[in-house]
C-alpha cells in the first residue's frame, strides 16, 4: 500500500531473499516463529496474502452492518487453501472451486476442514448461487468476472490473482448496474507487511490445533537443495514444494 511504489520487499523487489547460511535484515521487520510451527511455517508468506484479503475484506464492510455467513474462493493452491481455512475460523461456510477431481487431495483437504469442494470442469460456477465474500485466486480474468454476478447484496469481492491482458466479452453496462444497484465491493489485493505475518503467526497455530494434520498434507513435494529443480517442475496433484536445507 505504498503510495510512491518505492519500497523494498526481500526475494520481491529491490532486495535479495533468504537463501544464504546467514543474511542480516532489520530486527523491527522480523516476526519469531514459535517452535510447535517450525515444521510448517514456511507457509506464512502464503498465509499473510490469505490474511490481508480475508482482513481487508471485513475492514472495508465496517462501513455497515455486514454479517457474512457464505464465501466461495477461487482456486486451491496453497493461498486458495489457507484462505478457506482461515474463513473457516471465521465460521463462514465455504465453497472452493478447482479443476482437481473430487477425490484430489486438494477436494480431499477441504472436505476435512468442513468446507464444500466444486470441480469446475464438472459445473460451472454460475450455478453455484451466491455469496456474502468472494476470493478470487486463479488470476483468471473471465473466472473473476463470471464472480462479479456472484455476489449477494453488499458482498465483497476480493482479487488475489494477476491477470493478463483480456477483452471483455460480457456486458459492461449491466455489470456496474449490478454493483451500484447491490452496492457490492471489488477492490484488489497483493503481499502483505508485518502485521498479516503477526496476525498469520495466530491463526497458524489455531488451525494446527482445530484441524490437526491438515497443514503438513500441504507439502506434497519435499526435496533437497541439490535437487531443486524438482521442486520447480510440479505435477498436477501439488500444492506445496519445499527445499529442506536440512535434508
Amino acid at each position: 500500500m505504498c503510495l510512491t511504489g518505492q519500497y523494498k520487499e526481500h526475494g520481491i523487489k529491490g532486495l535479495h531473499g533468504f537463501c544464504s547460511e546467514y543474511s542480516a535484515s532489520d530486527l523491527n521487520f522480523l516476526v519469531p516463529v514459535p517452535a510447535e510451527l517450525s515444521d510448517v511455517a514456511v507457509l506464512l508468506e502464503p498465509t499473510s496474502v490469505a490474511e490481508k484479503g480475508v482482513f481487508q475484506s471485513f475492514k472495508i464492510q465496517e462501513r455497515m452492518i455486514w454479517k457474512p455467513q457464505k464465501a466461495l474462493v477461487l482456486g486451491t493452491g496453497p493461498v486458495g487453501l489457507l484462505t478457506l481455512l482461515l474463513l473457516r475460523l471465521r465460521g463462514l461456510d465455504v465453497t472452493a472451486v478447482a479443476t482437481r477431481p473430487k477425490d484430489s487431495l486438494k477436494a480431499r483437504i477441504v472436505a476435512k476442514i468442513g468446507g464444500t469442494y466444486v470441480n469446475a470442469n464438472d459445473q460451472p460456477i454460475t450455478g453455484l448461487g451466491k455469496f456474502d465474500l468472494i476470493l478470487e485466486e486463479t488470476g483468471v480474468a473471465s473466472l473473476a468476472a463470471e464472480a462479479q454476478g456472484l455476489l449477494n447484496n453488499n458482498g465483497v469481492l476480493c482479487l488475489l490473482g494477476i491477470y493478463r491482458p483480456n477483452l471483455a466479452t460480457q456486458d459492461i453496462g449491466h455489470s456496474y448496474d449490478d454493483i451500484v444497484l447491490g452496492n457490492k465491493i471489488t477492490f484488489g489485493s497483493v503481499n502483505a507487511n508485518k502485521r498479516y505475518f503477526v496476525s498469520g503467526i495466530q491463526d497458524l497455530k489455531t488451525i494446527q490445533q482445530r484441524f490437526p494434520g491438515v497443514l503438513k498434507s500441504m507439502f506434497t513435494k519435499m526435496v533437497g537443495p541439490s535437487d531443486y529443480p524438482q521442486a520447480y517442475s510440479p505435477t498436477k496433484d501439488d500444492i506445496k514444494s519445499v527445499i529442506d536445507f536440512q535434508s
